[in-house]
């Protein structure tokens, strides 16, 4: 798929099922909050800025907000079709595109599912994504994708290696930890993982 396919993509989901984890592309709300239970782990959230790349109509700051975690949440997404009903929920909070805000500078940057789809150039568009996000993260970057090591692969979702994801992380900085230790529903085996790059982990 293209940037112009995911969006696509993405609007027919919203379009389908509404504000839901399903527009979302989740399988259920419980293993989008189990994924959000796991990146939120990264540190210490309250009063931080936090950037929410690929924020949909703002579950994660859902998520924040009912865990009592009070932060300068913003929101970025492809989609602008996504904002309306972000804002409506969290008229707080900021909702824009990714260039509106590339130029500052974020305490905890957040990214979950964005790299599940298949696209042209998976390899690609994960290794800038990291690296730009990387780039404007004070305290650390958290994001999760979809392992090699399971017993099945969705044609339509990519999967990576996660020694490659290490290495490439490790590159950036020396801080780096690596969750393969949970599951977000009832499968036998972890299908993906979850990755902490810190700036400095004395920072968190």
């Amino acid at each position: 798929m293209t940037t112009t396919d995911i969006k696509q993509h993405y609007r027919q989901l919203l379009e389908t099922y509404g504000d839901t984890f399903e527009s979302a592309q989740y399988s259920s709300r419980e293993s989008q909050e189990a994924r959000f239970d796991v990146l939120s782990s990264v540190g210490d959230l309250d009063h931080a800025k936090v950037l929410d790349f690929g924020c949909g109509t703002g579950h994660f700051a859902t998520y924040l907000k009912a865990s009592g975690i009070q932060c300068d949440y913003t929101g970025v997404d492809i989609l602008e079709d996504f904002f309306p009903i972000a804002r409506e929920k969290h008229p707080e909070a900021r909702f824009a595109k990714y260039e509106e805000v590339c130029s500052e500078i974020f305490d905890y940057i957040f990214v979950s599912g964005v790299f599940n789809n298949k696209l042209d150039n998976n390899l690609v568009f994960f290794e800038e994504t990291v690296k730009k996000l990387h780039a404007i993260c004070d305290k650390a970057l958290a994001f999760n994708a979809m392992s090699t090591y399971v017993d099945y692969q969705d044609e339509g979702l990519w999967y990576v290696e996660p020694e490659y994801v290490f290495k490439f992380v490790k590159k950036l900085t020396p801080f780096v930890l690596f969750r393969n230790d949970y599951v977000v529903k009832d499968t036998s085996v972890p299908f993906e993982f979850t990755v902490f790059a810190y700036q400095n982990p004395n920072k968190t």
